[in-house]
């Protein structure tokens, strides 16, 4: 792994199947900006543990994406979520995990949504 990555940035990948899988050894250690951007992502595997540090998650133009990893409420160091042009479902799972931790006491994270389609 890349235990100094702070920062990283996957832009127009194209995987052969549509699930990014993180395993519990899978961990960056520190990563504080996460961003994924016009990805054929439908589903991802990931827990807290993989990303312990992370502040900031960005998601961009991931039409496919079916659910943020629930689990990312719990990374003590989340400031904020963002979704640029995302679907409707993800970002309700981004406010879940807001909402999930409001009700926690947590007010710390915040969600901003950017949508630029004029459907």
């Amino acid at each position: 792994m890349l235990p100094n990555l702070e920062e990283l940035k996957l832009k127009y990948c194209r995987a052969e199947d549509d699930v990014w899988r993180l395993t519990n050894k899978d961990i960056f250690k520190s990563l504080k900006l996460l961003l994924l951007s016009e990805l054929n992502l439908k589903h991802w595997e990931a827990r807290s543990v993989n990303f312990p540090y992370l502040k900031r998650l960005v998601l961009k133009n991931c039409q496919d994406l079916q659910e943020i990893p629930t689990d990312f409420g719990e990374i003590g160091t989340l400031e904020s979520i963002e979704l640029h042009d995302c679907n409707t479902i993800s970002e309700e799972s981004a406010r879940n995990i807001e909402q999930e931790q409001e009700e926690m006491g947590n007010n710390i994270l915040k969600v901003y949504i950017h949508n630029n389609n004029t459907d």
